[in-house]
């Protein structure tokens, strides 16, 4: 499901800053502040901002964990190689 993002100017949130505030703090919801009509930042509340990162921190650790469970599945089955003495790590990709 896609949503659009709740917007305001830079005028604002210059004009009405903790009415702004207390809206995103109440939606839960990151408010993209705009200038000049292009988006500049995005504001979210405490909360919010430690939910997303929490989020990605979990996300980063699953996928590490998937990748270090393929790599030892890779391991066991005998699927590795072996650097030679000046080799890098990115010249297997070649």
């Amino acid at each position: 499901m896609i949503t659009i993002p709740d917007m305001a100017n830079v005028a604002d949130l210059q004009r009405d800053y903790r009415g702004l505030v207390n809206g995103l703090k109440k939606s839960g919801k990151p408010v993209v502040i705009l200038s000049n009509g292009n988006p500049d930042v995005v504001v979210m509340d405490v909360a919010t901002y430690n939910s997303y990162t929490q989020n990605l921190k979990e996300l980063q650790e699953m996928y590490l964990l998937d990748m270090a469970k393929e790599g030892m599945e890779e391991y066991k089955k005998g699927d590795t190689k072996t650097l030679k003495k000046d080799q890098k790590l990115l010249d297997l990709l070649d």
